[in-house]
């Protein structure tokens, strides 16, 4: 399971990329209509904003998770015991899930609140952004998953990690 969950992150953490270029494309198209034909493409704001942002940010965050690449300071951590280095890394993971999870349910109750009005945001013209909505929980949840994962191996002893871990879990 650990593996195929894995794998699955790491296909997330490719579309993110894809959102990347997408939205380097468009900026660029945009851009060059703009300068060539004065004639900016419509919607670039918003769609930037709406869509590929939100999928560069939210999908890779389970991938970012499993592979302990968050943004961390470890003061004290490395100076702890190799134990209470292992509780420390249980006690985050755990807490770091449940914060996750009331995100992904408050982010749900707005997608499907978003998905019951038809949500629209209103620029140079009309897009429809409730698809969008339906990213975040998504993110949040898989993200949650993974670092409760984190735990459960960490308590074992064990790293999700593919590169070495510094803290000498293997």
């Amino acid at each position: 399971m650990l593996r195929m969950f894995q794998k699955a992150t790491g296909g997330l953490m490719l579309l993110g990329g894809l959102g990347v270029v997408l939205m380097m494309l468009n900026i660029v198209a945009d851009v060059v209509s703009k300068l060539i034909w004065n004639a900016p493409i419509q919607g670039t704001v918003e769609v930037s904003s709406y869509y590929y942002m939100i999928v560069l940010v939210m999908l890779p965050m389970a991938f970012v998770e499993m592979e302990d690449e968050q943004i961390s300071v470890d003061l004290l951590f490395d100076r702890f015991p190799p134990a209470l280095q292992r509780a420390a890394l249980v006690a985050t993971g755990i807490a770091a899930a449940a914060i996750l999870s009331i995100m992904a349910w408050r982010t749900g109750l707005d997608a499907r609140r978003a998905l019951r009005v038809g949500e629209v945001v209103m620029g140079s013209r009309e897009i429809t952004v409730w698809p969008a909505r339906m990213v975040l929980p998504l993110g949040f949840g898989l993200a949650a998953f993974a670092s409760l994962l984190r735990a459960i191996l960490a308590a074992r002893g064990m790293s999700t990690a593919r590169h070495h871990d510094p803290r000498g879990a293997s």
